[in-house]
Protein backbone atom coordinates (compact mmCIF):
# COMPACT_ATOMS: atom_id res chain seq x y z
CA UNK A 1 0.00 0.00 0.00
CA UNK A 2 1.24 3.43 -0.89
CA UNK A 3 2.39 5.85 1.79
CA UNK A 4 1.88 9.05 -0.21
CA UNK A 5 0.41 11.88 1.86
CA UNK A 6 -0.74 15.33 0.85
CA UNK A 7 -0.25 18.31 3.12
CA UNK A 8 -3.21 20.57 3.83
CA UNK A 9 -1.69 23.16 1.47
CA UNK A 10 -1.52 20.59 -1.35
CA UNK A 11 -5.12 19.50 -0.75
CA UNK A 12 -6.31 23.12 -0.74
CA UNK A 13 -4.41 23.92 -3.95
CA UNK A 14 -6.06 21.11 -5.91
CA UNK A 15 -9.16 22.09 -7.84
CA UNK A 16 -12.20 19.78 -7.58
CA UNK A 17 -11.46 18.05 -10.90
CA UNK A 18 -7.69 17.67 -10.33
CA UNK A 19 -5.35 15.01 -9.00
CA UNK A 20 -1.64 14.98 -8.21
CA UNK A 21 0.28 13.14 -10.93
CA UNK A 22 3.80 11.72 -10.63
CA UNK A 23 5.26 11.63 -14.11
CA UNK A 24 8.35 9.73 -15.25
CA UNK A 25 10.91 11.36 -17.53
CA UNK A 26 13.35 9.04 -19.26
CA UNK A 27 16.93 10.22 -18.87
CA UNK A 28 18.85 7.12 -20.00
CA UNK A 29 19.37 5.89 -23.52
CA UNK A 30 20.08 2.30 -22.61
CA UNK A 31 16.86 1.49 -20.78
CA UNK A 32 13.50 3.08 -20.03
CA UNK A 33 13.96 2.59 -16.30
CA UNK A 34 16.60 5.33 -16.04
CA UNK A 35 14.70 8.52 -15.32
CA UNK A 36 13.43 11.07 -12.86
CA UNK A 37 10.13 12.00 -11.24
CA UNK A 38 8.12 15.17 -11.58
CA UNK A 39 4.92 16.02 -9.76
CA UNK A 40 2.13 18.25 -11.04
CA UNK A 41 -1.62 18.79 -10.83
CA UNK A 42 -3.59 17.25 -13.66
CA UNK A 43 -7.28 17.19 -14.50
CA UNK A 44 -8.84 13.74 -14.15
CA UNK A 45 -9.99 13.89 -17.75
CA UNK A 46 -6.35 14.34 -18.89
CA UNK A 47 -4.91 11.39 -16.94
CA UNK A 48 -3.06 8.93 -19.19
CA UNK A 49 -4.87 5.62 -19.57
CA UNK A 50 -2.04 3.71 -17.96
CA UNK A 51 -1.85 5.96 -14.87
CA UNK A 52 -2.01 3.98 -11.64
CA UNK A 53 -3.50 5.13 -8.36
CA UNK A 54 -1.20 5.62 -5.37
CA UNK A 55 -3.14 5.10 -2.14
CA UNK A 56 -6.45 6.65 -1.15
CA UNK A 57 -5.56 10.30 -1.80
CA UNK A 58 -6.16 11.77 -5.26
CA UNK A 59 -2.63 10.78 -6.35
CA UNK A 60 -1.77 8.92 -9.55
CA UNK A 61 1.52 7.93 -11.18
CA UNK A 62 3.02 6.85 -14.48
CA UNK A 63 3.46 3.03 -14.35
CA UNK A 64 7.27 3.22 -14.07
CA UNK A 65 7.08 5.91 -11.38
CA UNK A 66 4.41 3.87 -9.57
CA UNK A 67 6.75 0.86 -9.36
CA UNK A 68 9.34 2.99 -7.55
CA UNK A 69 6.95 5.00 -5.35
CA UNK A 70 4.44 2.39 -4.21
CA UNK A 71 6.35 1.50 -1.02
CA UNK A 72 8.05 4.86 -0.30
CA UNK A 73 6.83 7.34 2.30
CA UNK A 74 6.41 10.56 0.28
CA UNK A 75 4.86 13.85 1.33
CA UNK A 76 3.50 16.17 -1.36
CA UNK A 77 3.29 19.88 -0.61
CA UNK A 78 2.24 22.92 -2.63
CA UNK A 79 4.00 26.24 -2.56
CA UNK A 80 2.35 29.07 -4.46
CA UNK A 81 4.70 31.03 -6.66
CA UNK A 82 2.89 34.21 -7.67
CA UNK A 83 -0.12 32.92 -9.61
CA UNK A 84 1.32 29.45 -10.19
CA UNK A 85 1.05 26.39 -7.98
CA UNK A 86 4.31 24.51 -7.45
CA UNK A 87 3.86 20.99 -6.13
CA UNK A 88 6.93 19.57 -4.40
CA UNK A 89 7.87 16.35 -2.62
CA UNK A 90 10.28 15.42 0.12
CA UNK A 91 12.10 13.05 -2.25
CA UNK A 92 15.78 13.80 -2.84
CA UNK A 93 16.53 15.49 -6.19
CA UNK A 94 18.13 12.30 -7.53
CA UNK A 95 15.38 9.93 -6.33
CA UNK A 96 14.73 8.43 -9.77
CA UNK A 97 18.40 7.63 -10.30
CA UNK A 98 18.67 6.15 -6.81
CA UNK A 99 15.67 3.90 -7.48
CA UNK A 100 17.10 2.73 -10.82
CA UNK A 101 20.46 1.88 -9.24
CA UNK A 102 18.90 0.05 -6.29
CA UNK A 103 20.07 2.61 -3.73
CA UNK A 104 17.61 3.34 -0.93
CA UNK A 105 15.74 6.62 -1.20
CA UNK A 106 14.43 6.76 2.37
CA UNK A 107 16.14 5.64 5.55
CA UNK A 108 19.47 4.03 6.11
CA UNK A 109 21.37 5.77 3.32
CA UNK A 110 24.35 7.68 4.68
CA UNK A 111 24.77 9.61 1.42
CA UNK A 112 21.45 11.37 1.82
Amino acid sequence: MSRITLTSAARAALRPDEVVFFDWHITGLCCADAGEFSVRPLRRSRLPRRARRLGSDPVFAHPVAWAHLVELPVTVDCRPLWRWRRFTTDLPPDAGLRCCLGRPVAGGDPGR
